[in-house]
This record gives structure tokens, C-alpha cells and sequence, in this order.
């Protein structure tokens, strides 16, 4: 079957291997706090699953879309008025991916907050954030932009757990997370944006890096809900 000369065989698997790994950890992370949050129905815990469930999500969409990539490149049909199937959908799945991976950092930043904030009141305007996220993700097919902007969200997630002065080790631990949530994000920005223009072993190496910190974050989450 002839190969699109666009599609690098070697760097797809890399990230379809990447991006099933990530989603594996994030599922793990949403059923491995699932008892914690049973016996304690504690809010913050509950948003806190549900942002790796959104993420699980977000990562599920990029593996549909990467067995579209994978259909399309090695196809006999030949391009569409100067666009491939896929370039088509492109934008939709940055849109659906831009959605729901915002919406997972904002249910992180509640997580911490929801003590000061109607939880009807955040859903209106975290889904209002997020849908904006979306719509930016859509316009300008940049996903440079869409990790930018949602790295920033995560900084604000960080400085919202410092200002808590409790000694709660479990809030200590929770703070730990977001810090490694927060690394992992700016390692996912190197590793799945310029990733044409990024040599092979430097891809790579942002890879098992950013792997290596969603396995700490795990731990912290294994530690945390004993």
C-alpha cells in the first residue's frame, strides 16, 4: 500500500505509543481516586477526577484522530480539491481537544477553589472559558497558542494552591501534583506541537520525559489517597 510521503510511519507510532500511554495513566488516576471520593464525597476530589477524566477524553480524541491519519495516508484515493480528508477534520479535532482539555484544568483550578465558588456558577463559566478555547483552537488551527494559553491556566492553578496555608499533608501532596501537572504540560506543548520540525531522538526524549512525569504524578495520586 503506497505511503502519503507526508506521513513519517516511525514518528506516528511514536506518538500514537505517547499519546495511549498518557491516556492509560489518566484513566488509572480517575478510577484510582474513585474510592478516596466515595468515602469522603469531598468536592475537591471529585473535580480532580473529573479533570483526568476530561483529559483521558482529550487524549482518547487525539487517538481517533491519529487512526485517521493512519487510514488517510495509506490510501489509494487521491486528494480533495486541494486538501486531504484529514486536513479537513483537523480543525474539529483541535476544537474537541481544545474543549475538553481546557475544561480539565479549569475543573483543577475548582478543585481548589470550590469552597469560594457556586459549583452552578463555575460550570456556566468554565464551560463559557472553554468553548472560547475552542473556538480560538478552531480559527487558528494553532495548537502552539491553545498549550500557551492553557499553560497560563495551570500557572493560576499553581499560585491558587500556594496561597492555601493549611499543613494538611494531603494539601501539600495535591500541591506537589499540580506543580508536576504543570511540568508535564510544558513538555506536551514541546512534544506534540512542532513535532514535523522536531528531530526524532529530541521528540523522543520529550516523550519519555513527559511520560516519566505523568508516572510521578501517579504516584503522588497512589500516595495521596491512602
Amino acid at each position: 500500500m503506497p505511503i502519503n510521503p507526508m506521513f513519517n510511519p516511525t514518528v506516528f507510532a511514536s506518538e500514537t505509543i505517547y499519546t495511549l500511554v498518557i491516556l492509560i495513566f489518566c484513566m488509572l488516576v480517575y478510577f484510582k481516586t474513585k474510592e478516596i471520593y466515595d468515602l469522603s464525597k469531598h468536592k475537591g476530589i471529585q473535580f480532580f477526577r473529573y479533570a483526568f477524566l476530561f483529559f483521558g477524553l482529550a487524549y482518547a480524541s487525539r487517538i481517533i484522530l491519529y487512526v485517521m491519519i493512519f487510514s488517510e495516508s495509506i490510501s489509494f484515493e487521491p486528494i480533495r480539491r486541494g486538501k486531504t480528508i484529514f486536513m479537513q477534520l483537523l480543525p474539529v479535532s483541535n476544537l474537541v481537544v481544545a474543549y475538553l482539555s481546557t475544561l480539565a484544568i479549569l475543573y483543577l483550578i475548582y478543585s481548589t477553589i470550590w469552597k469560594k465558588m457556586d459549583i452552578e456558577h463555575f460550570l456556566i463559566v468554565s464551560n463559557i472559558v472553554a468553548l472560547f478555547v475552542a473556538v480560538v483552537a478552531f480559527v487558528s488551527r494553532s495548537p502552539s497558542i491553545i498549550s500557551i494559553i492553557q499553560l497560563v491556566l495551570l500557572v493560576v492553578l499553581i499560585i491558587f494552591s500556594t496561597k492555601k496555608k493549611e499543613k494538611d499533608k494531603k494539601k501539600t501532596h495535591a500541591r506537589a501534583l499540580y506543580i508536576l501537572i504543570a511540568i508535564f504540560w510544558l513538555l506536551n506543548l514541546l512534544v506534540l506541537n512542532p513535532v514535523r520540525r522536531l528531530p526524532l531522538q529530541v521528540l523522543l526524549f520529550f516523550q519519555i520525559a513527559s511520560i516519566g512525569v505523568f508516572v510521578a504524578i501517579y504516584y503522588k495520586v497512589h500516595k495521596w489517597v491512602k
